[in-house]
């Protein structure tokens, strides 16, 4: 079939050879590849369609490729737009020049973004501060909640409860032996003060400053029983020798070895490994710290506190991962001892305790009902809670605080405040008291390393062993000993040295709730 030609257009001379198979083609650059337009012009003229226009003359092979090469080069939409319209003027396809077109309009504006981006990246480089000196003025911190408001307030509210009821429990005894009976109240008001003081200075303590501050404490506790026991700096008062008097101030020293000591144990246990526990090495220097705190809180005597000298240590062992096995080895001989006190107790042979003390645990475990012998306070205790019933008497309507309960401010606040808030009363006390032992235990579960963690948890023991130890001795459930309710017995040494612990894990959780407010802020 003939070709059909235009009648003005001359024979080419420089068409290409017809295409190569792909079995045959040599490997060559892509720029020397025919180009789509081209492979479209070889066709035959039986394949194009109707529609094709004719051309009057064409440049040649390497005018075209240029000039393409050029355009590409350009990358720009008004080259895209004049090779299209020189094309339509050739009179080629109008498909393959709107393909073309089309494909370097989408090259045009990627290249221009690109450039836009790469000049907006090197005006804002040039535009940028330059890199100033750090800075040798300490950054001002974000603030961040002081600590867990949880235990502060429960703390608090609980240093703030015991003025009245001590002072509504202390007044017949203040009258009788101080003459007014406003005494036991300025005192408590100033412990308090103190107290709170000190509560808030210890919960801004810095994880480095609370492991110091519990050496300090153990080392003044330790010195301060050594000057109770061996020097005229201690005070006898009722038979015993248990407070060094400072001044104005009379100060209990095995209430800050309690603190102390946690703070010790915990700091060693949690440098001690996660082995440790299971090994004879860390028992040992455990004993050798808990035992002279132990032995001089022994010595003077004060059987309920160096009891629990010898228990505290084993809780935070515990904590700290060790066995139970490792527990057992320890604690049975020391089962086997408190066994064979009672037993010597109840005939009076054993010797390493007053005689008070023997008749205390003999009464208790003999279970006779003496209401003027050794159960005496047992039993008014019981007396004044089974009188204040559900509601109670009312606010200074106890009875037995008359002279009945020897100790009514002390010791055995809890049976005046049973006898006057009733069982409502109580439930509510104790149950402000197993808050701030669950926050104690939370606060721990949330700290940052494991001292902090053992120092909460060993806290939120101390506090639950002394208010279980109160709560039994008044119910009659345990003997006698002399343990006081914490934060409401007055006394200031207990007062100050249970919210000087619960400074210390205020500031654990202080830390906690900085590091989320950084967090945030950060986000």
């Amino acid at each position: 079939m003939p070709t059909r030609t235009s009648p003005s257009a001359t024979p080419r001379t420089d068409r290409p050879t017809p295409r190569e198979s792909p079995a045959s083609r040599e490997p060559s650059l892509p720029r020397d590849l025919p180009s789509r337009r081209e492979r479209l012009h070889e066709r035959p003229a039986f394949e194009r369609t109707h529609t094709e226009r004719p051309t009057a003359s064409r440049p040649s092979t390497a005018r075209r490729r240029a000039a393409r090469g050029e355009e590409e080069d350009q990358a720009d939409a008004g080259s895209s737009s004049r090779s299209a319209g020189h094309a339509r003027a050739r009179g080629e396809w109008d498909n393959v020049l709107d393909f073309e077109a089309a494909q370097r309009s989408r090259r045009a504006p990627s290249a221009r973004s690109s450039s836009e981006e790469e000049l907006q990246r090197l005006s804002a480089f040039s535009s940028a501060p330059a890199p100033q000196e750090p800075s040798l003025r300490p950054r001002a911190s974000a603030s961040c909640p002081p600590c867990h408001w949880g235990l502060f307030v429960l703390s608090l509210l609980l240093t703030a409860m015991s003025i009245p009821l001590i002072y509504s429990a202390s007044t017949a005894i203040a009258l009788d032996h101080h003459g007014r009976p406003d005494y036991f109240l300025g005192r408590q008001i100033g412990f308090a003060a103190m107290g709170a003081v000190l509560l808030l200075a210890t919960s801004r303590l810095s994880s480095r400053g609370l492991r110091n501050m519990v050496w300090i404490c153990y080392a003044v506790a330790l010195v301060g029983l050594l000057a109770t026991d061996f020097t005229p700096l201690g005070l006898v008062n009722g038979g015993v020798r248990r407070w060094a008097k400072l001044g104005p101030i009379q100060f209990q020293f095995s209430e800050l070895a309690k603190i102390a000591l946690v703070g010790v144990m915990a700091d060693f246990w949690s440098r001690a490994g996660r082995n440790a526990p299971r090994q004879a090495g860390p028992w040992i220097i455990t004993a050798l710290l808990a035992l002279p705190l132990a032995g001089l809180v022994f010595l003077q005597p004060h059987l309920s506190a160096a009891s629990l000298l010898f228990l505290l240590p084993f809780f935070i062992a515990f904590y700290a991962g060790a066995a139970w096995q490792s527990i057992a080895k320890i604690a049975l001989p020391l089962v086997t001892l408190a066994a064979v006190t009672v037993v010597l107790c109840s005939s009076h042979k054993m010797p390493l305790l007053k005689e008070y003390q023997q008749e205390r645990i003999a009464a208790h475990f003999s279970g006779a009902a003496d209401e003027q012998g050794s159960n005496y306070q047992a039993l008014q205790g019981q007396g004044a809670l089974m009188r204040g019933g559900l509601l109670g008497s009312g606010p200074g309507g106890s009875l037995y605080k008359q002279g009945h309960l020897p100790a009514p401010h002390t010791d055995f606040i809890l049976a005046v405040t049973g006898e006057e808030w009733g069982l409502l009363g109580m439930t509510i006390l104790l149950g402000m008291y197993a808050l701030m032992i669950f926050f104690c235990f939370n606060t721990g579960h949330w700290a940052r390393s494991p001292f902090e963690a053992l120092m909460c948890a060993g806290i939120g023991t101390l506090l639950g062993v002394q208010v279980v130890c109160n709560v039994g001795v008044v119910t009659g459930m345990l003997p006698v000993t002399g343990m006081p309710l914490p934060l409401l017995s007055f006394g200031g040494s207990g007062m100050i040295c249970m919210l000087l612990g619960l400074g210390f894990v205020l500031s654990v959780s202080r830390r906690f709730n900085c590091d989320k407010a950084e967090k945030s802020t950060a986000s």
